[in-house]
């Protein structure tokens, strides 16, 4: 793509007009915001101001809206707007493509796509891993490597006594075994919260997955199982809940 004026991408837009743009942001930000920091946060939001005259399109360069979140509020780092364009294309957020002026690269040019349910996005993302294999009679199992750890969409009846929500989200990836304790996890992280109840810890259980799946994705080293490693981010979520909800630490 060769670089231009904002004028110029006009056809990369999703959106008919402001009102809509803002909508699908909003959607998004249900359920996403919280897999963001406050340093993250910033930096989108600025972004997305960035996309006003060409909805949800922008051209601007890096400094330019990295300097702009020094006007009015604490102000970010490159490294941080980089980290939320990480996550926020993992998430299926914005696509950010690249221009070129011959061979050499000039600025980005970040789309913002149009809301999909998480439902959808886990629908595309399981299709999009399983590689193309010729036809195997009784193949039950379709399977992919993704960084040392064995992505499983192998479809199964309900598991007892773990929530469906949950289930339906993580057996999109791993074996009904696997789902199982993957519950054990959140039920050993939560054992001595009297005040968590089952949709609570469904909640927590779901948002830990996606980061899970996410950092996976994104290239995160596993050193040992995906249950330690899952245990350990329900454990991050659980820490800083308290320091948010008891000590007032945001």
């Amino acid at each position: 793509m060769k670089p231009g004026n904002i004028e110029q991408f006009k056809h990369l837009s999703q959106f008919d007009n402001l009102r809509s743009f803002n909508s699908s942001i909003e959607q998004w930000m249900i359920d996403y915001k919280s897999e963001f920091t406050k340093g993250e946060l910033i930096a989108l939001k600025r972004l997305i101001r960035f996309c006003a005259k060409v909805y949800g399109v922008s051209n601007a360069k890096i400094q330019s809206i990295v300097s702009a979140t020094h006007i009015d509020s604490v102000g970010i780092s490159r490294s941080t707007f980089e980290r939320m364009l990480r996550k926020a294309k993992a998430y299926g957020i914005l696509t950010v493509h690249n221009t070129f002026c011959g061979s050499n690269q000039r600025h980005n040019v970040y789309v913002f796509n149009r809301y999909q349910s998480i439902k959808q996005i886990e629908s595309e993302a399981s299709t999009n891993d399983v590689p193309e294999t010729n036809d195997v009679p009784n193949q039950e199992t379709s399977r992919v490597k993704t960084n040392t750890i064995l992505i499983d969409t192998y479809k199964d009846n309900v598991i007892s006594d773990v929530p469906i929500r949950f289930q339906e989200l993580a057996k999109s990836y791993y074996s009904p075994k696997h789902v199982l304790e993957l519950w054990t996890c959140v039920k050993n992280s939560t054992q001595y919260l009297t005040h968590y109840l089952t949709e609570d810890k469904t909640k927590l259980a779901v948002s830990s997955f996606r980061q899970m799946i996410v950092n996976i994705k994104l290239g995160y080293t596993i050193k040992k199982s995906i249950f330690s490693y899952y245990y350990g981010i329900l454990q991050k979520k659980l820490d800083n809940e308290y320091r948010e909800l008891i000590l007032g630490v945001v």
